[in-house]
């Protein structure tokens, strides 16, 4: 099963107050999570997935929860077994739990979008904006 971020670069804006927003979603076992483009804060969502997966690859924790900003959406990242993780996906409208698959392989995935979010707001003159200082943070503990 793959596990895949995607981060849609084009509808990125920045807030007077500084917050990124634009679409932001997961696909995992044929979910679409929220929905695709679900606008969002993908900066600040991305750098706690990811976080979140580099934790479970170095077996630092045995559940953790990620919270989209904008609704009631999250998923929980477990490290059930050394190298694999458990992904649950939950909304209002309840919870679905998807198979194990391996840290590495769900890090593979992600990582393309993390760079290239991070390249994108860097390129658009945000590169001081504290979440993409944490999103540089979080690709650095990938390299």
């Amino acid at each position: 099963m793959e596990f895949s971020l995607f981060c849609d670069l084009e509808s990125l804006e920045i807030s007077r107050s500084g917050t990124i927003w634009g679409g932001v979603w997961i696909e995992a076992a044929d979910e679409k999570f929220p929905e695709p483009g679900w606008n969002d804060m993908p900066v600040a969502f991305t750098c706690e997935l990811t976080s979140a997966l580099v934790a479970a690859r170095e077996r630092k924790f045995l559940s953790r929860q990620v919270r989209f900003y904008d609704g009631p959406f999250w998923l929980i990242v477990e490290s059930s077994s050394p190298g694999d993780l458990v992904v649950t996906l939950g909304g209002s409208d309840g919870k679905k739990v998807l198979k194990p698959l391996p840290v590495a392989k769900a890090l593979e995935h992600v990582f393309p979008t993390v760079l290239g979010l991070l390249h994108t707001c860097r390129a658009r003159g945000w590169g001081e904006n504290p979440d993409v200082v944490s999103l540089a943070h979080v690709v650095a503990s990938l390299e």
